[in-house]
């Protein structure tokens, strides 16, 4: 199943589907915003991390790998 181009997803995949948390979740928005993309998919619990003003870029936040691919495909 394709996936926009300008869409980016980050995290890593636990073996019961969670997606967990990685490091400098700031830095890698920022450079994803910086290189176009328009969407960001990452860990909902990531989101509390986030502490910079993203408006270029949407962020949307999952629990899980099927919340990941409906983010993505949708």
């Amino acid at each position: 199943v394709p996936v926009g181009e300008k869409a980016i997803v980050f995290g890593e995949i636990g073996l019961t589907g969670e997606l967990r948390s990685v490091s400098h979740i700031n830095a890698r928005i920022s450079e994803a915003q910086h290189l176009g993309f328009q969407k960001c998919i990452l860990p909902y619990y990531s989101l509390k991390q986030v502490n910079s003003n993203f408006d270029a870029i949407d962020l949307i936040g999952v629990r899980n790998i099927r919340e990941a691919f409906e983010a993505a495909v949708g």
